[in-house]
């Protein structure tokens, strides 16, 4: 059916009033057809979206700053035909190959989805489009390389090639309740828990996954509470506490419990004892309601997201999604007002359970919505936009507990999800990654990653401090007892190391491999593992070698690098020339030319003051090398800690997954990945090897290398210093290339599937002296300008800095040319600043700033914006460093005047929202006691 749209608002004096002509159906369309154009090739012309989290296109979303479909995710693709009256749409889908996925009849435009408006709304309706034909895509046929053919009872036909699909995306949330040395929170307080299936389903709509999944502990109420430096608290913390605030929050809360959770999950064991330290080897965030007692009393934390954790009061709302979002690497305001803020092309949501559309805008709201300065005009003059989850944002469907992201927010995040990767037990190494080049999945290989034994089952796991000096008080704090989880098998412990000790209740034992000596020198180390709940564990000990293995390290380092002491930087600064340094913040070691210095270096370069010497994980590589040789018991035992394990009074709530990652048919044929050609150089005494690694192959169950070319000249080692050979049969070998050989080798693998199908792939290795390759034009290609300002009421201060992502073979050079008036010349760095002096206008300016390095060069232009002046009747500035008692205190910042509810000191005006501290004058929603 064809709907008719609302009559124009009208607004009068400083009050918005609209007027509604009834005479006109009370239904609006949200699709600009207008801005439509044809994307399909054929007689039936016409244009088609995509909904998952967002409605979007079908390609050329990114320069629209919109997220693209995410892989293996159910997926509404809607077809808007140019022409009318037909009574059937047929849609036929083809993977990568060409080959049929199958046939649906697509719903005509009265069945496509309804918008979340609320019943009780006495607002028009609105709908997405009323002339689109929709179908839902099953999740498996979302592949890149997908294609759609449409067909009308008419006859004609149209075909879609250009979809643009990225990669599979992943995230797992571990949710637990921490009350220390006070209960935690009740359950009903807790969304996320008491509701898991339902909240899931509910944050995967808003978020680009493929598959989401919520693991549950129980509730956890630690008596007593011990920091990595020994302290021990069992009635009280030392410290005082808020909600940003307080020792236990910090290093409990985040530090071990969080933390430890996350490095478990990820199979590491051991790690930094006060720094908040997680591999992030794919997306997990600990999510966490935590509650302390403090000097101050009884208090919860929250407000705090990133790295891998999220502290909140509550798992459902704006916050809950506010804070996660920092775990996908989004700040506050992305963008700036404008891309902060909904608009008309920043997407509705789509709820697929509900199969109902998620309005960008506020049903009960009318108005502009002014952020970061930024003004969004209301859709139609009705409906005020909502902002982006990170800039303020409002849970404002009535079908939805959490907030609906831009689609610059989410275009983002789902770039961060894609870089991440994903955990999935169908992987040879236990991890995929997207390839942008390649167009797929493949093994994530960047670093060393542990493969789990087993893959989402109940954990029990153990997390507490232990100090291989056997100078502070180690610390088993209760088990930790999750409903989701990944176990790993214990690597064997090697000597000098120290060792966890579990024992379970069918009379085994594992050990489980921890670091040997202190990482930071004044805090006992963490440790954090996970082992399996089924396997009842009952109690567990830590223990370390009875030597002093931070001693004999340490002395083994001096002889090492052929000194009698190593000097600390930043208070060691005018020591002779030729000593050692060590800056533990970055664990570089140089060697001291010259004198004095101030600042030591953050790269692994030699510099003026500097020669760079080696890094802290080599030296131990090396030393943990030579230790290996050794037997795990060499240095005898000394238990640090001993506890019972017991299971929680209150079993964990069930895990809750909602979507999943594509399963490819184990029937396939096999494929055999060798890997890409690559050359090195020749060496004149020893023989060096080369990993070979097939692990991403696929289907194959054994694996064989061979030479086919240049056998005798050339080798294959199954391991380290293992025998040459001319066959490996294993996923891994090397390449053995003997000293002072030249030529090329060529490797060949075959793999073979369960079904005893074959499949072959060649490696070929060139041995040839080194070519110097000139990285000049790599270097202009990486370069990126990005500006920073400050306001400065009466000027803005400007500050240009050139990221650089290669290094040039020749020396660089910049030229900047400025706007006319700024105060500041061309440097020639790097880095520049100017001022601009406001006036009367918004000025829109360009920068610019060539840069050239041998024979290439590059123009690189920003554009900025300076304010117009505002006078504020000398009223006063706002200041950070002072407290304001009173309330309705009048303060100018950027230009605005602002008024204060209440007491504040410290929090920026434009920082507040819309429901804080500060307000601005004449805003619809200023303090009552301030109007």
């Amino acid at each position: 059916m064809k709907l008719n749209h609302l009559a124009i608002a009208i607004a009068l004096a400083s009050v918005p009033v609209i007027v509604f002509n009834q005479a006109q159906a009370s239904i609006n369309v949200f699709l600009d057809k207008n801005a439509l154009k044809n994307n399909v090739e054929g007689a039936l012309s016409g244009s088609v979206k995509f909904a998952q989290t967002h409605t979007i296109d079908a390609s050329g979303n990114s320069e629209q700053e919109m997220p693209r479909l995410t892989s293996t995710r159910d997926t509404l693709v809607m077809f808007i035909p140019q022409q009318q009256n037909m009574k059937r749409i047929t849609l036929r889908a083809y993977d990568k190959s060409g080959a049929l996925l199958g046939s649906l009849v697509m719903n005509d435009p009265d069945r496509l989805a309804k918008s979340d408006r609320p019943a009780d709304s006495k607002k028009p309706d609105v709908v997405y489009s009323d002339e689109a034909w929709s179908q839902r895509l099953p999740a498996d046929w979302v592949q890149p390389g997908l294609s759609l053919e449409f067909s009308a009872d008419n006859g004609r036909e149209s075909r879609l090639k250009k979809i643009d699909i990225g990669g599979e995306t992943q995230v797992v949330l571990q949710n637990i309740r921490i009350g220390m040395l006070t209960a935690p929170g009740p359950l009903k307080d807790n969304a996320l828990e008491k509701e898991s299936e339902k909240m899931a389903r509910d944050y995967f709509q808003k978020i680009p996954v493929s598959q989401l999944i919520v693991g549950n502990y129980s509730p956890l109420h630690l008596k007593e509470v011990v920091l990595s430096t020994g302290k021990k608290y069992t009635s009280q913390s030392e410290d005082i506490g808020s909600g940003y605030d307080g020792d236990m929050r910090e290093n409990i809360a985040k530090g071990v419990i969080s933390m430890g959770i996350n490095n478990a999950n990820f199979g590491i064991n051991s790690s930094q004892g006060e720094r908040q330290w997680q591999a992030a080897l794919f997306h997990q965030v600990a999510v966490h309601q935590s509650w302390g007692q403090y000097r101050n009393g009884k208090l919860q934390h929250g407000f705090s997201g990133g790295n891998g954790m999220a502290t909140v009061y509550d798992t459902d709302g704006n916050e809950f999604s506010h804070e996660v979002g920092h775990g996908y690497g989004m700040g506050h305001y992305p963008g700036g007002g404008k891309y902060a803020t909904h608009n008309q092309n920043s997407g509705w949501g789509w709820d697929e359970n509900q199969n109902r559309f998620i309005a960008n805008f506020f049903w009960d709201r009318s108005g502009d919505a002014v952020v970061e300065g930024h003004t969004t005009p209301p859709f139609k003059g009705i409906y005020r936009f909502n902002s982006d989850t990170m800039g303020g944002g409002v849970a404002s469907s009535p079908l939805s507990r959490y907030t609906l992201h831009t689609g610059y927010t989410q275009k983002r995040i789902q770039q961060s999800l894609e870089s991440t990767g994903v955990i999935t037990p169908t992987s040879a190494s236990g991890y995929l990654k997207w390839d942008e080049k390649q167009k797929k999945m493949v093994e994530a290989n960047d670093f060393p990653r542990r493969k789990p034994s087993v893959f989402g089952v109940p954990v029990t796991t153990l997390v507490g401090f232990y100090d291989p000096r056997d100078e502070l008080e180690s610390y088993i704090y209760p088990a930790l007892q999750g409903s989701y989880g990944y176990i790993y098998r214990p690597e064997p412990v090697k000597a000098g190391q120290c060792w966890a000790e579990v024992a379970y209740r069918n009379g085994e034992s594992e050990k489980f491999a921890l670091e040997g000596t202190r990482i930071q020198s004044n805090h006992m180390n963490k440790f954090h593992i996970n082992v399996p709940s089924s396997k009842h564990p009952e109690s567990m000990i830590i223990a370390c070698p009875s030597k002093n293995m931070e001693e004999m390290y340490t002395q083994w380092k001096l002889k090492k690098l052929g000194v009698d002491k190593i000097y600390l930087w930043d208070t060691n600064k005018n020591e002779k020339l030729g000593s050692v340094y060590n800056y533990e913040e970055y664990q570089y070691y140089f060697k001291l030319k010259s004198k004095p210095f101030w600042y030591f270096p953050t790269a692994k370069v030699d510099n003026r003051d500097w020669t760079y010497l080696t890094d802290e994980k080599t030296l131990k590589d090396e030393y943990e090398n030579q230790l290996s040789l050794l037997n795990a018991d060499y240095f005898g035992q000394n238990v640090l800690a001993q506890s019972d394990i017991h299971t929680a009074s209150v079993a964990p709530m069930p895990a809750a997954t909602v979507g999943h990652l594509f399963a490819k048919n184990a029937a396939q044929a096999p494929v055999a990945v060798a890997g890409d050609d690559f050359t090195v150089t020749p060496t004149k005494y020893l023989s060096t090897a080369y990993e070979l690694d097939a692990s991403a192959s696929q289907n194959a169950v054994s694996y064989k290398w061979t030479i086919l070319k240049g056998a005798g000249t050339f080798w294959l080692q199954e391991k380290h210093a293992g025998l040459w050979v001319r066959e490996v049969r294993s996923a891994k070998a090397r390449a053995l290339i003997p000293a002072n050989t030249r030529g090329e080798v060529t490797y060949l693998l075959t793999v073979t599937s369960k079904e005893g199908k074959t499949a072959t792939s060649q490696i070929t290795v060139s041995v040839k002296e080194n070519e110097q390759v000139n990285q000049d034009q790599a270097f202009m290609d990486s370069l990126n300008l990005r500006m920073t300002s400050q306001d400065k009421d009466s000027s803005v201060f400007f500050t240009g800095n050139i990221d650089v992502g290669t290094q040039p073979t020749s020396k660089p050079g910049y030229v900047w040319t400025l706007p006319s008036g700024a105060s500041g010349a061309n440097n020639g760095k790097t880095e520049q600043s100017f001022s601009i002096m406001k006036t009367d206008r918004i000025q829109t300016l360009n920068v610019s700033v060539q840069a050239a390095a041998g024979k290439v060069s590059r123009t690189l232009r920003h554009t900025i914006i300076v304010p117009a002046k505002q006078e504020n009747n000398n009223i006063p500035a706002w200041d950070s460093a002072k407290t304001y008692t009173k309330s309705c205190v009048k303060v100018s910042y950027n230009g605005k005047v602002w008024l204060n509810g209440w007491w504040t000191r410290g929090e920026k005006p434009n920082n507040s929202g819309e429901w804080g501290v500060w307000r601005q004058e004449g805003s619809k929603n200023m303090h009552l006691s301030c109007k």
